[in-house]
């Protein structure tokens, strides 16, 4: 009988997982169904209703107001009766808890929030552009677009509600089993980070729109007006990204309140992390591009006119100071948090996974420069002309990612160097185990086939080949990203030696063994051994004079 229930169970427990898939699935494919069906209809009849078109005086309104409603007619049932048959269930533990209620309900709600964050967006850019004296002609708001968007934006709104009140129903929120809290995790981290994307672009159009209309009214540009339309998109995007942002974030949080264990989440740290590299990102790419145009006006090259000059500095200003505040915000929680809750393992491991991708970008960075910078200064050397644009983007991108690379390199080698714990954690973990080897193999790779190549140069001149000496370009080149490749891996291997040198010396420093005291130990453990041995030979021989019956 035993036998049979542990057989059973799993059997069950797989019938239960088939069950909610397809309840689950069928209900979600049929409310987006629905959703499209809504959309089209209202798009239609508000059209026929308010818009004088002669496309809507032909057969085209009866078509797909028909389609619309055929698709209403099929999916809203179908809804109802599968979402009827889930909720059925809604007391049982098992399936509050189970992960594919919560895809569905995680993946409802983010249905509803792109119909309320589509429909408000474009409400909100018409009511922009409109507010700021543009014709109400060309807007699809008037007469017919108001009506469509503002009542599809209300019905995401209420099913965002709905769905967040049957969340809150479950009576799991924050303390869900580890699958189900993976769904919640991810989608907080999604919805925040595409609300961060969008507030980001939002804020550095906005800025870019501010700067180009200076530009415009210092040159005296033939159209200024131009700026409304992007106006109200960019003002949209704002408000829409950042009212996602903030809500997926205030969500978070309030489940950081009821369980503190969650503010060390690694899904929350990971989320974090990103936002970091987001905006260093956002703020470090236009820094070179701002550098590479300085050290061009500064090496006196020809850039064209200050109308040119200013028109290509637009777009990387205004990337700037979004992405800075972005970095610093990410930042300052990032340590708020860790100093508040603590670091787990896996938390720990998302951070040496940034920590470490970090030192690999700038060092990417750097050996680019490097090579970059050492060809300018030789085809300079050599050919007595300067080459404007390499030395320009050489020196901004050394500017930029030797203080990265030597800021995050010096931070994990000084954790890996202690005699603890901590360090030989940091020693041990994959992330720095992939960063060393996967840079000695790149280095390794780059010096091979750049001294082969060097070797291939220098037999084409012993043999005669015309155009080259030894101080020619190509020869030069060959021997720059040589020393270049050579210097990196040369310091990635010696911090591999001395990771592997760290590891042995404990053993090699181990105090030596009291033969006296060893003794006297090991006498100990075999007496506890042979007691034990006989208490199970005399429970063995009383079980042998009582057989079971």
């Amino acid at each position: 009988m035993q036998a049979t229930t542990q057989v059973m169970m799993p059997k069950s427990t797989r019938l239960a997982a088939v069950r909610r898939f397809y309840v689950y699935l069928v209900a979600f494919v049929s409310q987006v169904a629905m959703l499209f069906g809504i959309n089209d209809l209202l798009d239609m009849l508000s059209r026929a209703w308010l818009q004088s078109d002669s496309l809507l005086q032909t057969s085209f309104v009866r078509t797909v107001t028909a389609q619309s409603i055929g698709i209403l007619l099929v999916a809203t049932p179908l809804f109802l009766v599968h979402w009827w048959l889930a909720q059925r269930r809604k007391d049982e533990v098992t399936e509050r808890g189970s992960v594919w209620r919560k895809l569905f309900l995680y993946g409802s709600t983010a249905t509803a929030l792109v119909v309320m964050l589509t429909n408000a967006h474009r409400l909100l850019k018409e009511i922009v552009w409109l507010a700021v004296g543009a014709p109400i002609g060309p807007s699809d708001a008037i007469p017919a677009g108001w009506l469509h968007w503002g009542v599809m934006a209300a019905l995401g709104i209420g099913l965002v509600y709905y769905w967040y009140t049957v969340l809150a129903a479950d009576g799991d929120l924050g303390r869900e089993a580890m699958a189900a809290r993976l769904v919640r995790q991810f989608f907080l981290a999604a919805a925040g980070l595409i609300g961060l994307s969008i507030t980001v672009w939002g804020a550095r159009a906005l800025i870019q729109l501010g700067l180009q209309a200076l530009v415009d009214q210092a040159f005296s540009a033939l159209d200024l007006n131009w700026w409304r339309l992007p106006l109200g998109g960019s003002i949209s995007q704002v408000l829409v990204g950042l009212w996602l942002l903030h809500a997926a974030w205030q969500q978070w949080q309030d489940v950081v309140t009821l369980h503190t264990a969650e503010g060390r989440a690694v899904m929350r740290r990971l989320y974090l992390y990103i936002g970091i590299l987001f905006g260093a990102i956002a703020t470090l790419t236009p820094a070179v591009l701002l550098l590479r145009e300085g050290l061009l006006i500064l090496l006196s090259a020809d850039g064209g006119s200050t109308t040119e000059l200013l028109d290509r500095l637009v777009d990387p200003v205004s990337f700037i100071p979004v992405g800075g505040v972005v970095w610093f915000w990410y930042w300052t929680t990032l340590r708020r948090e860790t100093d508040a809750y603590g670091d787990s393992g896996q938390s720990t491991t998302v951070r040496r996974i940034y920590a470490y991708l970090v030192a690999a970008t700038g060092l990417i960075l750097l050996w680019v420069g490097a090579i970059s910078l050492l060809r300018a200064l030789i085809d300079t050397q050599l050919m007595g002309e300067i080459w404007h644009e390499p030395l320009a983007n050489g020196i901004a991108l050394l500017i930029v990612g030797a203080p990265i690379w030597a800021i995050f390199w010096q931070r994990v080698q000084r954790v890996a160097g202690r005699n603890d714990a901590e360090g030989a954690g940091e020693r041990n973990s994959w992330p720095r185990k992939i960063y060393l080897y996967g840079v000695a193999l790149l280095g390794a790779l780059a010096l091979l086939l750049s001294l082969a190549q060097l070797v291939y140069q220098v037999l084409l001149m012993l043999l005669g080949e015309q155009g080259l000496t030894p101080t020619s370009n190509e020869v030069a080149h060959q021997l720059a990203d040589s020393a270049v490749a050579g210097v990196l891996w040369a310091v990635h291997l010696l911090a591999i030696r001395a990771d592997g040198r760290f590891e042995k010396a404990p053993e090699a420093a181990a105090s030596p063994v009291d033969p006296a005291a060893r003794r006297q130990q090991l006498e100990t453990q075999i007496a506890q051994l042979e007691a034990a041995l006989a208490a199970a030979r005399t429970e063995l021989a009383a079980l042998d004079e009582h057989p079971a019956q």
